[in-house]
């Protein structure tokens, strides 16, 4: 695939990879835009891109509607501008039975991604799956009426822990963090999910739930359970949890609702 395109060869490159693939995106990588690939107007945010080589070439497995896709990507230039084109297909979930190289690398690519949804550490949802598969899902749900709630909630000593101590007593500081607040979100993640952020800080989402609903769930959890954990085989320390909410409806934007309930956490 050349990396140079006019708008006319863009708009038949476009037409004959829809021919191939599921889906063909087009992406503004200056602004993280997904654009109409017709009128080339904003229709989202891209919130993230695999690793792309020399030649502006990556490919990642990702989740689509229960499915496993393959999506590759390729950057171009543009009237001096940079894109990207996403060229995705959902791979069959059923192949012939003598098939067992397809259904070998269906199983670790499931397996992969499922890996890669999830913190290392703690179990918990992480940064990619919120960016590239629940976002779309709280847009869809705001659309549709529902209300969205957000806390943050920041383990207070982990910095602490992590200079003072090990980084093994503050991995086993945040799993203790983890469990309570999975508890108090549930396990439904059509009510809403738990996940990690960064270093100590969990985002917790709630649908239907208002602001201070969410907030009193958490807050009940935590002061309901032993916040100790291992610092040693002799030693054992305790954490606090700092908490903080917002609706969506006060941002209308993920991004904003996060740094709101940043600036509240800040001011507690």
């Amino acid at each position: 695939m050349k990396q140079a395109y006019s708008a006319a060869e863009l708009c038949t490159e476009i037409s004959a990879l829809q021919a191939m693939f599921d889906t063909v995106k087009l992406v503004n990588s200056e602004t993280m835009q997904y654009l109409n690939t017709e009128t080339m107007q904003p229709t989202g945010a891209c919130h993230s891109l695999p690793p792309l080589d020399e030649q502006g070439r990556g490919w990642r497995p990702t989740q689509r509607d229960g499915r496993v896709e393959l999506a590759f990507y390729q950057a171009f230039l543009m009237e001096g501008r940079h894109y990207l084109l996403v060229a995705a297909y959902c791979l069959p979930q059923t192949v012939p039975e003598n098939s067992r190289d397809a259904n070998a690398f269906l199983r670790i690519l499931s397996q992969y991604n499922e890996e890669m949804r999830h913190d290392y550490v703690t179990g918990t949802y992480n940064h990619r799956y919120l960016n590239e598969e629940y976002l779309p899902k709280l847009a869809a749900a705001v659309a549709a009426g529902r209300q969205v709630s957000v806390a943050l909630a920041r383990v207070n000593e982990y910095g602490h822990i992590c200079a003072e101590c090990s980084s093994d007593a503050a991995d086993r500081c945040l799993n203790t963090a983890a469990g309570i607040l999975q508890i108090a979100a549930g396990m439904d993640p059509e009510k809403g999910i738990l996940a990690r952020l960064e270093d100590g800080v969990f985002v917790v989402t709630a649908l239907d739930t208002t602001p201070a609903q969410l907030e009193k769930t958490l807050r009940e959890a935590l002061e309901n359970s032993r916040k100790d954990y291992n610092i040693s085989l002799s030693r054992r320390g305790e954490f606090t949890v700092t908490v903080a909410t917002a609706d969506w409806a006060e941002t209308g934007n993920w991004d904003l609702l996060l740094a709101l309930a940043e600036r509240r956490m800040a001011q507690q």
